[in-house]
């Protein structure tokens, strides 16, 4: 299997810690099973110990619990290969290498075990990537909605959607990864932007997915599982003494949906994206959903009052039933009043009508809490086909896409511009948690009474406390 690779899965710590009582020969082993992905002990998972010298004998084996413990009891000296079994392994596609392990009598052994860091994961499976924006891997297996065999040979796609900010303007550019399949079904997708989101589908031919939302953590490596389906044949009575056969769909979903706290929702609409059968649930919130696509699919629900839920089904011949809790509008009603003040302070100084004409990139306080910088530069870090650069000196310069070169960009802050002033000196001007709002403009798309004719873009900042410049240097 050419795209798997042999990665250590048993990377074990073995600590000499206590000494067992006198006149005892075996060993207590006991140690915890990390799932390094997730950042969380790993439970079920199956440690054993096979004799090194015959690794047909499996000489002690037990299970982790739901805190990812384990204890081995009387193991007696000797050499073994530790490892564990478990199905996270297997949808990650890797060979476990195992790993030896030497056990002394009289005393009491630590073994811990891991599934391997997200970076030697998508390092072993992907190699070094281009750009660190893109070092992001998903992987999972594909199979037929209708027998659950694995499907060999199908194509899995990745895209995504970025906003590009040049010289020449706005673009909008969608982006794609693909891979294929093995004889078990599996697949890696590399190259696609980590702590982002991605769109996924599979096809081989007719048989096809629909499209579905996966994001992709900061750890680099997403999971996912697909399946396809295809058009069910369908003879018609006969026409002009010969058959006629035509193709639908055979996919029926059932389910109900309820509010956050299991109440029905009666009326709420519930359909699969680019479907056109369309369910109401009924007064206790049930559903159903015939002739619709088979797979993995997008279910949308919409009820007035409710925020939109969208949602990865797999739709199977075990047409298992679902439950959709949505999540009442009213509980985000009191944040919207919280701030309700904040709109109207950008407004005043035209943040928000220039964030409706979409001719650059903004940031909002809440958009830049989110992000956590630790300085405002950090914010721009964040903007679509910009990038940041330090030199020895700690001069910061920026680089948008389509320029040749670094420089250093207008920067205004609460409407006045800081003349002969450099990146880095603004981060020692204004802290992030007190910007209300950042604007990023190329040349060409500055507006007009922030332009200046320094070329390389312009920076708008605007604070919480307008009057700091009072006694600023200018």
């Amino acid at each position: 299997m050419g795209a798997r690779c042999a990665v250590c899965c048993a990377a074990a710590a073995i600590i000499v810690a206590l000494p067992t009582p006198a006149g005892g020969q075996a060993t207590k082993l006991r140690g915890r099973v990390y799932d390094s992905l997730a950042a969380l002990p790993l439970a079920g998972a199956h440690v054993e110990l096979v004799n090194a010298d015959d690794r047909s004998r499996i000489l002690f084996s037990t299970t982790s619990d739901s805190l990812g413990r384990f204890v081995l009891d009387s193991v007696g000296s000797g050499r073994y290969i530790a490892g564990f079994i478990h199905p996270i392994l297997d949808s990650l596609g890797l060979a476990i290498a195992q790993r030896l392990l030497t056990v002394t009598a009289e005393s009491e052994l630590r073994l811990d075990l891991a599934v391997p860091a997200p970076e030697r994961i998508e390092g072993a499976l992907c190699g070094k990537p281009d750009e660190k924006e893109t070092n992001g891997a998903v992987i999972g297996y594909v199979m037929n909605s209708h027998t659950l065999a694995p499907a060999e040979s199908t194509t899995v796609i990745a895209e995504w959607a970025e906003i590009l900010l040049g010289k020449s303007g706005v673009g909008h550019l969608v982006f794609s990864r693909k891979a294929t399949t093995d004889a078990n079904g599996w697949f890696v997708v590399c190259g696609v932007p980590a702590a982002s989101s991605v769109i996924l589908r599979a096809a081989s031919g007719a048989d096809t997915s629909g499209g579905i939302d996966v994001d992709v953590p900061k750890s680099r490596i997403a999971r996912r599982n697909l399946y396809i389906d295809h058009l069910q044949p369908i003879v018609a009575a006969p026409v002009s003494g010969s058959l006629a056969t035509t193709a639908t769909h055979g996919g029926v979903l059932n389910g109900w949906v309820r509010t956050e706290d299991g109440v029905p929702v009666p009326g709420a609409r519930v359909k699969i994206f680019n479907s056109d059968v369309t369910a109401l649930t009924s007064d206790d919130g049930a559903f159903e959903l015939t002739g619709i696509p088979g797979g993995t699919q997008t279910l949308t629900t919409r009820a007035i009052g409710f925020v939109p839920d969208d949602r990865a089904v797999d739709l199977t011949d075990q047409h298992l039933p679902i439950v959709i809790g949505l999540l009442s509008i009213r509980r985000f009603l009191d944040t919207v009043h919280v701030h309700a003040s904040r709109p109207s302070v950008m407004s005043a100084v035209g943040f928000d009508d220039r964030r409706q004409s979409g001719s650059g990139k903004f940031f909002t306080s809440t958009d830049i809490e989110r992000m956590h910088p630790h300085e405002v530069t950090d914010v721009l870090r964040h903007a679509p086909g910009v990038s940041l650069s330090t030199d020895n000196s700690h001069r910061v310069t920026i680089r948008m896409r389509g320029d040749m070169e670094s420089c250093t960009p207008a920067i205004f802050v609460d409407g006045k511009q800081l003349i002969n002033w450099e990146l880095s000196d603004l981060n020692g001007l204004v802290q992030p948690e007190e910007v209300a709002g950042l604007e990023v403009y190329t040349p060409s798309m500055t507006p007009p009474q922030f332009r200046t004719k320094q070329g390389c873009g312009t920076i708008l900042v605007w604070t919480r406390t307008p009057d700091r410049l009072a006694n600023g240097r200018r």
